[in-house]
């Protein structure tokens, strides 16, 4: 193994790449690979070598040297950043030891026990030898466990564990299935957080402890994350072995046009605080100027600007056969793209966009229409900087004989959207919140907050209406129109930045002001019920989800720091 230099595998694009591996260890059935200031976790398949996740090294250390496994059972990496050899811990992310040997270009040796650590090199013409007692695994307290770096700036639920009074056997569980007499402490919210320091975080938030675990992080964004998506949640097995845990697939944008795709497994594990576990494989990704750098023909077309940032995200799950969910992106240079992910996200495609807004689109939202004896509609909401609402049918973009969706102009660029379905002036500024939930009528209730502290809440009606030219369902249109609106012009004092509908009769609402309030509907202009405040300060996002009857509903704020509040009616 020391002799191995380079090693090949393929990406998850199947292209080839040759890369210099600086250090091979093999842990049960994977295989970890140090390269490029990152290491790999590869495992075989079908003779492969396939790369599962990359995760980063600490900060400025750029020249991976090796990777060892310590006593204890876990890893650690060896480095060098500038002039010093740093042993660096990913699971509690510090560093164990530095040694200022004048950095890597010369001959080292490292071994460790439990006794204690050795560090051998070549200076000046000198051996020098570092010897520290207690090696890598020396005692060490962790005051609480970190989180991010920098701001959070989405917040996203994935689903329910709970645990049980043994040490916990978890089971995937959805606000539904909650029984009225399920114990606050067996049930643990799995929520996934992203931030401007580049990564993702899977928590554990007990019900009642008021702790929050941090079960892993993904690194692979190589600029600021700014909006993660969750679909196909289940548990491990699948529905003919379901086996105790979670899982889903994530899907992780934000600066520099950048976009993953990875799934997480939650499992029991009782040798953690949580006693919880969360395996991550990477999927897939998908960056602008890449698609742009591949196309032959590029030199009639405009470069993407690599600035462009995705400001939000919404997964769009069909029910074609042989089509795999859409992701709707927000993008700042004024585009919803619709993103095609194929082969359980393994493959990520742009397939159409629109520039239908014209600026920085700051939100978009998915939901669907259903009504008796008619097809199921999905329709898609984006709203921009302007405080404009713009309404998309999917459903009849995808058609096979659609006219929505239009060609492009040139050969490999994505389709063009048509006119949306309906468009509204919902606020005079940019429109920071979006929510949408079906109601008892058949109809839907809208909701948005702003950067001028108003909401505007409306109801939308979808009405099927028949083509002259056209026999049948596939004749049927959607047409929106607003029953009834009202707005609320300063419910708060400054920018709207979460906001989610409980109920027809309840939303909640979170601000920079750091009040969280929540609002009594259905009886013409919302109403304040009670309000809190909260001490995130520059809060960017909020999710809120229901827990029991007897425990209410959880609010996240994600900002200058992470706050959970339990929220009883």
């Amino acid at each position: 193994m020391d002799a191995l230099e380079d090693y090949v595998w393929p990406r998850a694009t199947s292209e080839l790449i040759l890369l210099p591996v600086t250090g091979l260890e093999c842990v049960g059935d994977r295989l970890l690979a140090g390269r490029d200031g990152a290491y790999y976790q590869l495992f075989v398949r079908d003779g492969q070598l396939q790369p599962v996740l990359r995760q980063k090294s600490c900060r400025g250390m750029n020249w991976l040297a090796g990777l060892r496994i310590v006593p204890d059972g876990s890893m650690v990496i060896l480095g060098f950043h500038a002039n010093e050899f740093v042993v660096w811990n990913p699971r509690s992310h510090e560093k164990l030891h530095i040694v200022n040997c004048g950095g890597g270009h010369r001959s080292w040796a490292f071994s460790d026990t439990e006794a204690a650590m050795a560090f051998a090199y070549l200076k000046d013409g000198d051996v020098m030898l570092y010897r520290a007692l207690g090696g890598c695994t020396r005692p060490h307290v962790i005051l609480r466990e970190g989180l991010h770096g920098r701001e959070i700036t989405c917040v996203k639920r994935v689903g329910t564990i709970t645990l049980g009074p043994e040490y916990g056997v978890p089971s995937f569980m959805q606000p539904d299935d909650l029984e009225p007499g399920s114990e606050g402490p067996d049930l643990t919210d799995i929520v996934i957080t992203c931030s401007e320091d580049t990564t993702v975080c899977v928590l554990a938030l007990p019900t009642t402890t008021g702790s929050a675990h941090a079960l892993t992080a993904v690194c692979n964004h190589i600029s600021s994350v700014r909006a993660v998506a969750v679909w196909g949640i289940g548990t491990p097995g699948g529905p003919q072995d379901p086996q105790p845990g979670l899982t889903a697939h994530v899907v992780s944008a934000g600066g520099r046009a950048e976009m993953h795709c990875f799934s997480i497994m939650v499992t029991p594990d009782p040798s953690t605080p949580s006693r919880l576990a969360c395996h991550v494989m990477h999927l897939s990704s998908h960056r602008l100027d890449e698609y742009w750098d591949r196309q032959r023909n590029r030199h009639r077309m405009v470069k993407v600007d690599p600035e462009t940032r995705y400001m939000s995200l919404a997964v769009c799950e069909l029910d074609q056969p042989g089509l795999g969910p859409l992701v709707a992106a927000a993008c700042s240079d004024g585009a919803v793209r619709l993103f095609l992910l194929q082969d359980s996200g393994r493959i990520l495609q742009l397939l159409a966009e629109t520039f239908h807004h014209k600026r920085c689109v700051l939100k978009v939202h998915s939901f669907t229409h259903e009504a008796p004896n008619q097809r199921r509609r999905l329709l898609l909401c984006s709203a921009a900087t302007d405080g404009s609402l713009a309404f998309w049918d999917l459903t009849t973009m995808l058609d096979h004989d659609s006219t929505v969706l239009e060609p492009p102009v040139d050969p490999g660029l994505p389709y063009r959207l048509g006119t949306p379905s309906l468009t509204l002036q919902a606020h005079s500024c940019g429109i920071n919140s979006l929510h949408t939930l079906p109601t008892r009528e058949g109809h839907h209730l809208v909701a948005s907050g702003s950067e001028d502290g108003s909401l505007h809440v409306f109801v939308l009606a979808v009405e099927m209406l028949q083509l002259e030219e056209a026999v049948g369902e596939a004749g049927l249109v959607p047409q929106l129109r607003v029953l009834e609106e009202y707005s609320v012009p300063c419910a708060h004092a400054a920018h709207v930045t979460g906001l989610k509908i409980l109920s027809p009769s309840i939303t909640v609402s979170a601000s920079i002001d750091q009040r969280l309030t929540f609002w009594r509907l259905g009886h013409g202009e919302p109403t304040s019920m009670n309000s809190t405040v909260f001490h995130v300060p520059d809060v960017a996002d909020m999710d809120c989800w229901p827990v029991s009857p007897e425990f209410g509903h959880r609010c996240a704020l994600g900002g200058q720091g992470l706050e959970v509040y339990n929220w009883y009616d």
